[in-house]
């Protein structure tokens, strides 16, 4: 598959499926309690981005959506860094990680939870990358729905 190529039906499909049942799996039906409209608009993009095998887009708006979530409903708080938001949560501390390493580049050479494969197979990079937008996705569910705010 080349980066030009858009998934086959079959994988579209398996995908969606799968961004469906992360989404149940996280309990929103019993979640009862306020949704971040900025964090709702950004799942959409999610969805789109996942079906389409956009693994980066899929991770920084994972976690922008989450953050949002956070500010907007669980904190109220629009001034503290990310890190301080998130504590000592070794999941969104991990996405956190991973995100600022997507969108701000190390110095070359220097070990990066971005790049799975050896420097400059970009395809074998991207393909790699899917594993984390799954976890991504995942940890976006369960703390935008399954988390009560306090």
């Amino acid at each position: 598959m080349s980066f030009e190529t858009l998934p086959d039906d079959e994988t579209r499909i398996e995908r969606e499926r799968w961004f469906s049942m992360s989404f149940t799996a996280a309990g929103p039906d019993r979640y009862a309690g306020p949704i971040s409209t900025h964090a709702l608009l950004l799942e959409v993009d999610i969805r789109r981005a996942f079906v389409a095998g956009a693994w980066i887009s899929t991770i920084t708006l994972a976690f922008a959506a989450i953050e949002a979530q956070f500010r907007q409903v669980f904190a109220g708080d629009y001034e503290n860094r990310a890190q301080l938001l998130f504590g000592e949560n070794a999941d969104l501390n991990w996405l956190r990680n991973l995100r600022n390493s997507i969108v701000h580049a190390g110095q070359p050479g220097l070990p990066s939870p971005v790049w799975g494969s050896s420097p400059g197979d970009l395809l074998g990079t991207h393909a790699n990358l899917e594993a984390n937008a799954r976890r991504a996705v995942a940890i976006m569910f369960r703390e935008n729905y399954g988390r009560r705010p306090a």
